[in-house]
């Protein structure tokens, strides 16, 4: 913005010293009139030009503005979706551990079941015998 500042400062310098200069001609000094109508529309065309470049100036700094809002709104949206990443990574992570933990488990009542099991198979294997000898009786 300080450029827009300045470039307009430099303008406004240059249509000051151009309407000096245009004042100071006056018809009775050597100048013809033609002469003053020439200096005097080459000064409105300078003006309009300085316009003109002002304009541009504060359209290019109001799309540079709104570029800026832009491009921190992006930075703001990638920061939370960074975040939001992260927690995502640490539920997986901790999702993982307990997975981990229940299949830890599952052995373990597997393996306990097994050892119920054979133990469940020994002691049929001890009663057959008294079974059969009730029923032989």
């Amino acid at each position: 913005m300080s450029e827009i500042s300045e470039l307009e400062g430099r303008i406004a310098a240059a249509m000051d010293r151009i309407g000096r200069a245009v004042e100071a001609m006056t018809p009775g000094e050597g100048v013809s009139p033609e002469d003053l109508n020439r200096a005097r529309a080459k000064a409105e065309a300078a003006e309009a030009a300085a316009r003109e470049a002002t304009e541009r100036a504060e359209t290019v700094a109001a799309e540079a503005a709104r570029l800026t809002e832009a491009l921190e709104a992006e930075t703001t949206a990638s920061g939370q979706l960074r975040e939001r990443i992260q927690s995502l990574k640490s539920m997986k992570e901790r999702q993982q551990e307990r997975i981990a933990q229940l299949e830890a488990e599952l052995e373990a009542l597997s393996e306990q079941r097994g050892a119920d099991r054979a133990e469940l198979d020994g002691l049929i294997a001890a009663l057959e015998p008294l079974v059969q000898e009730q029923t032989n009786a």
